[in-house]
């Protein structure tokens, strides 16, 4: 409490200076003259020693160290450190990316499959079973009834599935079969084969089948919706460090100037002493007042370091691989500015407007919204699989058979050898629980994403609310504590007069000048917790980062790695 005068008394001289009052304050003198020292202080002063507090090593104390790197920062410049370096958005970014990946991966289901088989067999067959009982005379004889055999297959075909369901296959075959028994002339033969398959209830329809892609995609905009709301976050808290920082540095003035206060009463004091017109514990009284002024200087510059540790670590600062040990000095001051009543009226209508803000603005609202058309999207394609699995398939061949390898493509193109084949198959789980299991589950999971969402909404319009009260709250704190701050002013001036016709003691005046300090220390939270509060109330609303003149824009997604390195040894090495 006593230190905190000293500040308020040198905030109000300079305010007066600046405001050209015809009260002006000089330094605080003593007549001797007017000044009567009575025997009973005399004696007094004999018995008390005011070299009871040394202040010599206290001041060591508050010297501020040098040599320290300093680091001159505005806040448009901390925040845009905040965005390339902060480590919560170097690690959130990822998501965007790897729903990105998550896309090609459901987008993989409708790449066709290329497979290739290539065969050789050979055989001996025997020509009939009573051959083998032919005694040794017809040995040469049964030899030559075996039949050797020579085959080799081939085949090369594409599968794959269209987004209607449909399932594909066309296939080329080539089959050489040789024997014993044509004296091994090779006979060519085989063609083309188209196969179709179509779903008609379970699996059918572009919607079903592109359902993991639809939903893949929604992930990625969840995700960015999320890094968007981590980077409003993080702009947020940088924001508030920065201030916090401020608030600390300007703290440190007040303190600064309310021990300039504290000392100036001790050499007062001292002069009174010395010519009789004080006691000496008003000496002492004054110099525990600077004692404590110097001490509460200490723990404001503890925490002006305090502060910089803080933003340093939101700006992941480092020399090399260590903690930055920089100062950082913010260029940049609170801009309050004058109270006008009329701002505060209205209120009501203005919280109805932010909170419009909030619902249209804010990433969770986004996000709500895709995970219902997301858990939406999965009910209908449960509700599908709960369909019997009926389809109708058909396929279609022409080929030929010859002694040259080209009769087949001979054959392919003038269908030489052709046929066709339709038919039909159906079948359902008895009892189907799997798939009635899957759609209970889907549909208590759109429940549940629009029950989130309404809790959201009702959490989103409370911050608003508390946020605009906490805006609304520290301009009515700023003034107040600003008239606090002159009415304090006014009352060490008076004071300080009251000590120069010996009707004060120094005592007092500590009083007094503590409760100035403390006056300039409340103006000056009210402003800093003013700025916050603004942040809050635009983070609330969703329109920081359009406040601030930040264009936010997603990460661009990483190219994969190509087709043909995918398939080529060594598997390539995750980055």
């Amino acid at each position: 409490m006593i230190g905190m005068l000293c500040i308020l008394l040198a905030g109000w001289l300079s305010a007066a200076a600046a405001s050209g009052s015809d009260t002006t304050v000089q330094p605080l003198s003593v007549d001797a003259q007017s000044l009567s020292a009575p025997e009973e202080t005399a004696s007094i002063s004999g018995k008390i020693d005011f070299n009871l507090i040394d202040l010599d090593r206290l001041r060591e104390i508050t010297e501020e160290a040098e040599g320290a790197n300093i680091v001159r920062m505005s806040l448009q410049e901390c925040i845009q450190i905040a965005i390339e370096r902060n480590p919560d958005l170097q690690v959130v970014r990822y998501e965007p990316l790897k729903s990105g990946a998550d896309i090609l991966t459901a987008k993989g289901m409708f790449d066709p499959l290329l497979s290739t088989q290539i065969s050789y067999a050979e055989s001996l067959q025997a020509a009939s079973a009573e051959t083998r009982t032919i005694g040794l005379l017809f040995f040469l004889f049964r030899r030559s009834s075996d039949i050797e055999m020579r085959n080799m297959l081939s085949k090369t075909s594409v599968t794959g599935r269209l987004h209607t369901g449909t399932i594909y296959d066309v296939s080329l075959a080539l089959n050489s079969d040789a024997s014993s028994f044509n004296k091994f002339r090779t006979q060519w033969s085989g063609g083309l084969t188209l196969t179709l398959s179509q779903p008609l209830l379970r699996g059918r329809g572009s919607a079903v089948n592109t359902a993991r892609i639809r939903m893949a995609e929604n992930a990625k905009k969840i995700a960015e919706s999320q890094l968007r709301l981590a980077v409003m976050t993080a702009v947020a808290e940088v924001v508030k460090a920065y201030w916090d920082l401020v608030g600390t540095l300007e703290n440190v003035t007040v303190r600064e100037q309310a021990l300039a206060n504290a000392e100036r009463l001790l050499e007062i004091s001292r002069k009174r002493l010395d010519i009789g017109t004080a006691a000496a514990m008003e000496v002492l009284q004054a110099k525990a007042g600077v004692a404590m002024r110097q001490t509460d200087l200490v723990n404001a510059r503890a925490q002006v370091k305090n502060a910089e540790d803080a933003i340093k670590a939101v700006l992941n600062m480092r020399d090399g691989d260590i903690f930055s040990s920089a100062r950082i000095v913010p260029v940049d001051r609170p801009h309050a500015g004058e109270f006008d009543p009329e701002l505060l009226k209205n209120e009501n209508e203005k919280v109805g407007e932010s909170i419009e803000l909030a619902l249209k603005n804010r990433p969770e609202m986004t996000s709500g919204d895709l995970e219902i058309k997301t858990a939406e999207i999965e009910r209908r394609r449960a509700a599908n699989d709960m369909l019997p699995d009926v389809s109708v398939s058909g396929s279609v061949f022409q080929g030929r058979r010859g002694y040259e390898w080209d009769n087949v493509f001979s054959g392919i193109i003038h269908r030489d050898d052709h046929s066709f084949m339709v038919g039909m198959k159906a079948s359902v789980p008895l009892g189907n629980r799997a798939a009635r299991g899957a759609f209970q589950r889907a549909d208590l999971t759109v429940r549940q994403a629009g029950q989130k969402l309404e809790k959201t909404k009702q959490e989103l319009m409370l911050r608003v609310r508390l946020a605009a009260r906490a805006v609304q709250t520290s301009q009515i704190l700023i003034e107040s504590n600003r008239q606090a701050k002159q009415l304090q002013e006014a009352n060490v001036i008076a004071e300080e007069k009251r000590l120069r016709l010996g009707v004060s003691t120094s005592y007092r005046v500590l009083q007094v000048q503590q409760d100035l300090t403390l006056a300039q220390t409340q103006e000056l939270q009210a402003r800093i917790a003013y700025e916050k509060a603004l942040v809050e109330l635009r983070l609330s609303e969703g329109t920081l980062l359009e406040s601030l003149g930040i264009d936010f824009c997603p990460p661009e997604p990483e190219a994969p790695v190509t087709f043909g390195r995918s398939i080529r040894p060594p598997v390539p090495e995750m980055k």
